[in-house]
C-alpha cells in the first residue's frame, strides 16, 4: 500500500512536469496562439519594458536636475535640448536600449496564427498583422527616445521612422511623429519637422492623450526659430493639459516670456504675477516679479509696483539681485517718461551687477543706447565699452553691438584726439606762471578724487562684509595643514572666486581680461620688433604719476616740430570724425561741423578737396541747395582738373569714361587678333587709333610692342633691332620684354637668314603670353580640374556680384568706387564696367591691377571702406578679385560659385561683409609693409632633391587609414567652444552617416579642433571640400590666423610632438591636395625621408661658409647712407625729396640728417640721406621710411630701389655702376640672407 502511494506521487510529479513543459513549449514565439500571445505580452510589459522605461525616466530626471535655468534668457521648453546633456544620463539610456532590444529579440511574434476554416472578420484582421506582441512598437519608441536623449539623432530617427512605417494602424505612430518632430527640431531640420506637424494637424484620429506632448513639441519648434507669436497658442494648450503643478509653473513662465517677446506687455505682466502666486522656487518667483515690473506698460497702480520693488531692494536675500531690481525701476521710469530717473536707476543697476554679467551688459547697453539717441557719443561709447568686457559672440545681436561699438570707438578716439591736442596747445601757449598754477590745481583735484575713490572702496568693502564674516567659518584664518598652497584648498578657492566676482564680475578666463577692447590689445602685441622696442623706450621715459607736474607737461608741444605734429593729428581727426558722423551715424549736421572746422582751421590742406566734395554732398542731402552750390563752385574754381569737378559739371562723366575705355579694350582685342593672324598692317593701324584715345598705362607696353612688330616687319634688321631696343628701354618691366629680347638676339646674331622665318616659326604668334587674352597651360592635377590659372603675375580685376532683383543704384555705386580710387590711387586709371553674368546676377568690375599682390592690397583695403558700399547695405553681395584669365572663366560659366571656392583657398576668406571693422592702412602703406617683409625674409631650411614618391618628411603617407579634419587656430586664448557647435550641427545634418566626433587639442600657441574620424582619405577629401566652401562655419574665427587640413592619427601625434605646422601643411598640399594619395597602395607603404637629410660629401671635413670675393668692402660698421634710386623721368624727384625731409624732421630730428640728390646713370637718379651712425640705425631708418605714403605713394608705378650703404661702398658703387653685385652684397651683409 505504501509502495502504491509512492508510485502515485511520482506519477503526479511527472505528469505536472510534462504539463509545464507542454505549456512553456506552447508559449514559444514560433507558435502564435492565444496562450503564447498572452504570455509574451505580459512578460514583455511587466518585466522587460517596465524596467527599460523606469531607466529612461530616471535618466530624464537626472538630465533635468543637471541643467540650471538661466532666467536672463528664454527658458527652453525641454531642458534636454541643451547640447551638454548628451552624456549626463548615458548609462540609464544604454540600459533602456538594452531592455528594448531584448524585448524585441525575445518576445516578438511574427508567425501567422493557424488557419481556420471559419474566417471571420476578427480572424482576418488578426491574420493581417505583421507583429502580434503589442509592446514591440513601444520598445522601438523607447529605443528612439533613449537615442534622442543621447543626441544620437540618426539612430533615434531610424527607430521612430520604423514605427511609423510598420505600425501605421496603431496609435503609437503619433507618439513616434511627436518624437521625430523633436529630433528634427534639435537638428534644425525645420522643413522636415514642419511637414510632420502639418501631417499630424491634418489627421482626424489623433489620440487626445498625446495633446500635451504634441503641443510642447510644436511650441519648441516655433521658439527655436524665434516665431514667438506662433508658439503662444500651443503653449496655452500644453499648460491646460499639464497635470503636474511643477511643470505647469515652468510652462506658464515661458508663456509670460513669449508675451514679453511679442510686446504683449499687459498679458506678460499678468502672467508673470500668476507665476509668482503659484509658489514656485525662490529664483523663479523673484524673476517673475522683476519681469512683471519690466513688462509694465503704464497701466495699473505704478506706485504700488515701485513700492514692491523698493521693498525687494531692502530684503537681504535679494542682495545679489539688486541689479535686476534697479533695472526694473529704470524701465518703469522710462515708461512714465522720466528719462533722468531711468538713467539714474540704470546706472545703479550697472554698478550693482557683480555676478550676473548678462544683466550688467544689458544695463550698460541700455545706457549706451539712450546716450546714443541723445547724440552724447562719448558717454555712449563708455557704456558700450563696459558691456564689451563681459559679452561674447553668444550674446543676442552681438554683431550689431560690435558694429556700433567699433564706430563709437573710432569716433571718440578722434574726438578725444582733437580735445587733447587743443588742450596741449593751449597749455603750450601759457606763460610759465600760468602753466604752473593750472597744473597745481589739477594735482589738487587728482588728490581729492583719489581720496573720494578710497572712501568709495571702503564702502564697497563694507558691503562685502558678509563674506568677510564667514572667513572663520570657512577656515580661512586658520593655518592650513599639509600642503599650504592657496589653490590646494577648495574652500579657499571658492571664497576667492566669490570675492573676485564681487569686485570684477563673472569674467571669462583669457588674456587682457581687464581690457574692454581686446582687439586693441592684440594689435599692440603684434607690432613689429623694431616698433615695439621703440615704443618700449618711449614708455620707459614716460611719467605715470598723476601727482607729478611732469605727468601733465610731458606731451606739451613746445617745439615747432611737436606743434606741427599736433596740428597734423587734429587735421586727421577732424576729417575722420566727419566721415564717421556721415557714414556710420548719418548725423549730417555734426559731419558738416567737423568738415567746416577742418577747412576753417587748415586752409589748403591735403583734405580740402575731399572736404569740399563731402560738404557739397551733405548739404545736398539736407536740401540746402544754396550751400551745396557754394561748395560745388569752390571745387570747380579751385580744382578744375579734378575728377570731382568733372563729375559735378557732368553727372555722366564716369559713365562716359567707362564707355570710352570699353572702346579702347575692344580696339585692342581687334589689334591683338590681327597681330596673331599676321595682319600687321591692320594691327598697326588699330594701335595708332588706340594711342589717340589715351589708353590705360597698363595697356601701353602691349600696344607699343604690337606697333613695333608691325613697323619692324617693313624694315631691315638693323632698323628693326633699333626699334626693339627702344621698346625695351621705354618699358623695362613689361611682360613683352623677354620675347622682345629673344627676337633681338636672333636678329643681331643673324641666326635666321630671313626675318620671315622668325614669323613663320611662331616667335611673333605663339610664344607671346598676353596676360589679358591668352591663358597659360594649366596643371592637370589641380583640385579644380585645371580650370583656374594660378599665375600671380596676370592682370587682376576687382569684382562685386549682387542680385539683379536688388535694383542697386549702379551710378551711385560706381561713383563711390571711383571716389575711393581717386583718394587712394592718384597715379592709376581704372576702368569700370557692368557685366550681366546671368539672368539673376550683375557684376561690377574694376580693371585692372598689375598682379595678385597689388590686387589683394586693393581688395583688403576697399572692402573695409564702408562708405563705398553704402548702396549695397542690407543686400546679399560678394566681392573678390580674379585674374584676367579666371574672370573669363567666370563669365563663360555664367556663375562665380566655383571660383569662390578657389578664391577662398588661394586669396582670402572674406567674400562679403564678414570682415573685422578695424580699418586697414592706405594701400600704399600696405604695399610698403609687404615689400619690407619681403626684404626681411630669411631662408627657413634647405631643399633636398629626392624622388617624388619619397618626399615625406617626418609624416607618413596613409590613404587607407582613418582621417581627421583639423582647424588649428594660432591663438592660445581662443575659445574653441565658439567654433565647434556650428561644425557639430553641420556634421549631424550633412555627414550623420560618419558619426563624427569633435575633440580639442593644443600645441604651442595653437588651439586645435579635431573632427574624428573619416574612414579613409577619399571620404575625408569629400568632407574637406564641402566644409571649406561653407564660410559661415568659420565666422567665429573673425581675423584670427588659422590652418585647416586633413591628418591621420599617427601624423597628428607627430605634429603635436614636433610642433611644426608649416612642414605638415606643405605635406598636406603635396600629398592630399595634389591628389598624390590616389596612387598609393595600402599594402606598400612609402618610405619616409627627412627633409633635413643631406648626403655626406666626405668624412671628417667641416663645411665652411665661402669667403666673399666681390668688389665691396665687407666692413659695414660705422656711418651709413640711406639711398633711394628712382627713375629720372616719370616722377617728381623734388616732391620725393621734400617728403623725406619732412619725415626726417618729424621722426628723426635729433639725428640732424641731411639729404642730397645726384645722378647714378642715364636712367636713374639718387636721393642720399647722410648722418646715420651705424648699420642697425640705417635698417631702422629704412623700415620707418617705407611706411610713409607721402614718400612711397608716388613710386607705386615705377621701378625703384632703396638700401643702406657705407660711404666707402657708396663710392665704389658710383664707380663700377654694378648695382646687381651690390644687391647680392646687401642681402648677405645687411639682411642676413
Amino acid at each position: 500500500m505504501l509502495k502504491d502511494t509512492r508510485l502515485s506521487k511520482s506519477f503526479l510529479h511527472t505528469l505536472g512536469l510534462v504539463f509545464l513543459l507542454v505549456a512553456i513549449g506552447g508559449c514559444s514565439t514560433e507558435k502564435n496562439t492565444r496562450m503564447s500571445r498572452t504570455y509574451h505580452n505580459v512578460t514583455a510589459q511587466y518585466n522587460v519594458y517596465f524596467n527599460g522605461k523606469e531607466s529612461l525616466n530616471a535618466g530624464v530626471e537626472r538630465i533635468n536636475r543637471s541643467v540650471e535655468d538661466d532666467f536672463t534668457k528664454m527658458l527652453p521648453v525641454f531642458k534636454s535640448s541643451d547640447p551638454s546633456t548628451a552624456r549626463v544620463a548615458q548609462s540609464e539610456m544604454e540600459y533602456a536600449i538594452m531592455k528594448a532590444s531584448k524585448l524585441i529579440k525575445v518576445h516578438s511574434i511574427t508567425k501567422k496564427p493557424r488557419r481556420r476554416k471559419n474566417r471571420s472578420k476578427a480572424y482576418l484582421k488578426l491574420a493581417s498583422k505583421e507583429e502580434y506582441n503589442k509592446w514591440i512598437d513601444d520598445s522601438y519608441i523607447l529605443m528612439g527616445k533613449a537615442y534622442f536623449y543621447m543626441k544620437n539623432y540618426p539612430a533615434a530617427i531610424e527607430n521612430l521612422s520604423y514605427v511609423v512605417r510598420k505600425f501605421s494602424e496603431e496609435d503609437t505612430k503619433y507618439e513616434a511623429y511627436i518624437w521625430l518632430i523633436r529630433a528634427y527640431t534639435d537638428q534644425e531640420r525645420y522643413n522636415e519637422a514642419s511637414e510632420l506637424i502639418q501631417s499630424v494637424d491634418a489627421s482626424t484620429d489623433f489620440p487626445r492623450r498625446y495633446d500635451e506632448e504634441f503641443a510642447l513639441a510644436v511650441a519648441d519648434f516655433h521658439i527655436r526659430q524665434n516665431a514667438f507669436q506662433d508658439a503662444i497658442p500651443h503653449m496655452k494648450v500644453a499648460i491646460h493639459k499639464t497635470f503636474w503643478k511643477k511643470n505647469k509653473v515652468r510652462l506658464k513662465y515661458i508663456l509670460a516670456q513669449l508675451y514679453q517677446e511679442t510686446r504683449q506687455n499687459g498679458l506678460a505682466t499678468e502672467t508673470f504675477r500668476e507665476v509668482a502666486k503659484m509658489n514656485p522656487p525662490y529664483e523663479m518667483a523673484f524673476n517673475a516679479r522683476i519681469n512683471a515690473a519690466g513688462a509694465f506698460a503704464g497701466e495699473g497702480d505704478v506706485e504700488k509696483l515701485k513700492k514692491e520693488l523698493r521693498k525687494m531692494l531692502r530684503d537681504s536675500k535679494n542682495y545679489e539681485y539688486r541689479d535686476q531690481v534697479y533695472f526694473a525701476l529704470g524701465n518703469i521710469s522710462m515708461t512714465e517718461g522720466n528719462r533722468e530717473g531711468a538713467i539714474d536707476n540704470y546706472i545703479q543697476s550697472a554698478a550693482a551687477s557683480s555676478v550676473n554679467v548678462f544683466q550688467r551688459a544689458l544695463s550698460c547697453l541700455t545706457l549706451g543706447d539712450i546716450y546714443f539717441q541723445d547724440k552724447a557719443y562719448k558717454n555712449a561709447q563708455s557704456y558700450y565699452d563696459s558691456a564689451m568686457v563681459v559679452i561674447d559672440e553668444t550674446y543676442p545681436d552681438y554683431s550689431s553691438i560690435v558694429e556700433r561699438y567699433n564706430s563709437l570707438t573710432r569716433l571718440t578716439d578722434n574726438l578725444y584726439t582733437i580735445e587733447r591736442e587743443d588742450s596741449l596747445q593751449h597749455l603750450a601757449s601759457l606763460s610759465e606762471d600760468e602753466r604752473t598754477a593750472l597744473v597745481s590745481q589739477w594735482i589738487k583735484d587728482a588728490r581729492e578724487e583719489e581720496e573720494r575713490q578710497r572712501q568709495l572702496e571702503s564702502a564697497q568693502m563694507m558691503d562685502r562684509s558678509f563674506y568677510r564674516m564667514n572667513q572663520s567659518r570657512m577656515g580661512l584664518n586658520r593655518r592650513q595643514q599639509g600642503s599650504g598652497w592657496y589653490f590646494y584648498n577648495p574652500t579657499t578657492v571658492a571664497y576667492g572666486k566669490v570675492e573676485f566676482q564681487q569686485i570684477w564680475g563673472n569674467r571669462k578666463l583669457e588674456d587682457n581680461w581687464r581690457r574692454g577692447n581686446k582687439k586693441l590689445a592684440s594689435q599692440f602685441e603684434m607690432e613689429e620688433l623694431a616698433e615695439a622696442e621703440e615704443a618700449e623706450a618711449e614708455t620707459e621715459n614716460r611719467i605715470e604719476d598723476p601727482m607729478s607736474r611732469d605727468y601733465y607737461l610731458q606731451d606739451v608741444p613746445v617745439t615747432e616740430e611737436d606743434l606741427a605734429l599736433s596740428h597734423q593729428r587734429i587735421r586727421d581727426a577732424l576729417f575722420n570724425a566727419g566721415r564717421i558722423f556721415k557714414i556710420d551715424f548719418e548725423n549730417y549736421e555734426r559731419s558738416i561741423k567737423e568738415y567746416e572746422e577742418l577747412i576753417e582751421r587748415y586752409d589748403n590742406s591735403a583734405y580740402e578737396l575731399s572736404a569740399y566734395f563731402e560738404l557739397w554732398d551733405l548739404y545736398k542731402s539736407l536740401g540746402n541747395l544754396e550751400r551745396s552750390e557754394y561748395y560745388k563752385n569752390l571745387i570747380v574754381s579751385k580744382y578744375p582738373d579734378s575728377k570731382y569737378a568733372s563729375y559735378l559739371l557732368n553727372p555722366n562723366f564716369f559713365i562716359e569714361l567707362e564707355a570710352r575705355k570699353d572702346s579702347v579694350n575692344n580696339l585692342y582685342q581687334q589689334a591683338f587678333y590681327n597681330y596673331q593672324q599676321g595682319n600687321y598692317d591692320a594691327a598697326g593701324a588699330l594701335t595708332q587709333q588706340i594711342r589717340k584715345m589715351e589708353p590705360d598705362t597698363l595697356l601701353l607696353p602691349k600696344i607699343d610692342f604690337i606697333e613695333t612688330i608691325a613697323d619692324g616687319v617693313k624694315t631691315d634688321w638693323t632698323q628693326f633691332g633699333t626699334m626693339l631696343n627702344q621698346h625695351i628701354k621705354t618699358y623695362p618691366k613689361s611682360g613683352t620684354i623677354p620675347l622682345a629680347k629673344e627676337i633681338l638676339v636672333l636678329i643681331e646674331d643673324s641666326t635666321l637668314a630671313d626675318y620671315q622665318k622668325l614669323v613663320e616659326i611662331g616667335y611673333l604668334n605663339d610664344q607671346i603670353q598676353n596676360e589679358e587674352l591668352l591663358p597659360e597651360n594649366l596643371a592637370e592635377n589641380d583640385e579644380f580640374g585645371g580650370k583656374f590659372s594660378y599665375d600671380e603675375d596676370l592682370l587682376h580685376y576687382f569684382v562685386i556680384a549682387f542680385p539683379r532683383s536688388a535694383e542697386v543704384d549702379l551710378n551711385r555705386l560706381k561713383f563711390d568706387i571711383a571716389n575711393y580710387n581717386i583718394d587712394h590711387y592718384t597715379r592709376m586709371d581704372f576702368d569700370m564696367e557692368t557685366e550681366n553674368l546671368n539672368e539673376d546676377v550683375i557684376l561690377v568690375v574694376v580693371r585692372a591691377l598689375p598682379d595678385k599682390e597689388q590686387s589683394l592690397i586693393y581688395f583688403r583695403s576697399i572692402i573695409r571702406q564702408r562708405e563705398v558700399f553704402q548702396t549695397l547695405e542690407d543686400i546679399q553681395y560678394v566681392n573678390f578679385v580674379a585674374s584676367s584669365y579666371n574672370y573669363r572663366e567666370i563669365v563663360a560659366d555664367n556663375s562665380y560659385l566655383e571660383y569662390l571656392k578657389y578664391f577662398v583657398k588661394n586669396y582670402s576668406r572674406f567674400i562679403s561683409n564678414d570682415f573685422p571693422e578695424d580699418v586697414l592702412p592706405e594701400p600704399e602703406e600696405l604695399l610698403a609693409k609687404a615689400r619690407e617683409e619681403e626684404e626681411q625674409l630669411e631662408e627657413r631650411g634647405s631643399f633636398v632633391v629626392v624622388k617624388a614618391d619619397e618626399t615625406q618628411g617626418p609624416f607618413t603617407q596613409e590613404s587607407e587609414v582613418a582621417q581627421n579634419f583639423v582647424i588649428a587656430v594660432n591663438d592660445p586664448n581662443f575659445d574653441l567652444r565658439t567654433l565647434s557647435p556650428g561644425f557639430d550641427r553641420y556634421n549631424r545634418s550633412q555627414f550623420s552617416r560618419l558619426n563624427l566626433k569633435i575633440e580639442e587639442r593644443r600645441f604651442g600657441d595653437y588651439r586645435m579642433m579635431v573632427i574624428k574620424s573619416m574612414p579613409n582619405i577619399r571620404e575625408a577629401m569629400d568632407y574637406f571640400s564641402q566644409v571649406v566652401a561653407n564660410r559661415s562655419l568659420y565666422e567665429s574665427l573673425q581675423t584670427r590666423s588659422y590652418r585647416n587640413f586633413l591628418i591621420s592619427d599617427k601624423n597628428l601625434e607627430k605634429l603635436i610632438s614636433d610642433s611644426n605646422i608649416g612642414e605638415y601643411v606643405e605635406f598636406f598640399r603635396n600629398y592630399y591636395i595634389s591628389g598624390a594619395f590616389a596612387n598609393d597602395k595600402a599594402e606598400q607603404p612609402q618610405p619616409t625621408v627627412t627633409p633635413t637629410e643631406e648626403k655626406a660629401t666626405g668624412a671628417g671635413v667641416d663645411s665652411a661658409e665661402p669667403v666673399y670675393q666681390g668688389p665691396f668692402n665687407t666692413n659695414v660698421e660705422g656711418k651709413q647712407f640711406f639711398v633711394l634710386m628712382v627713375p629720372r623721368s616719370g616722377i617728381d624727384q623734388n616732391q620725393i625729396k621734400t617728403a623725406i625731409e619732412e619725415h626726417n624732421t618729424s621722426s628723426f630730428a635729433s639725428m640732424n640728417l641731411t639729404i642730397e640728390s645726384s645722378e647714378f646713370d642715364a636712367d636713374y637718379g639718387i636721393l642720399k640721406v647722410a648722418g646715420i651712425s651705424d648699420k642697425e640705425s640705417g635698417i631702422g631708418y629704412l623700415r620707418s621710411l617705407v611706411r610713409n605714403q607721402e614718400v612711397y605713394g608716388p613710386l607705386m608705378e615705377v621701378n625703384y630701389r632703396n638700401f643702406v650703404i657705407s660711404p666707402d661702398n657708396y663710392n665704389l658703387l658710383l664707380e663700377n655702376k654694378d648695382f646687381g653685385a651690390y644687391l647680392d652684397f646687401y642681402k648677405t651683409f645687411y639682411l642676413n640672407r
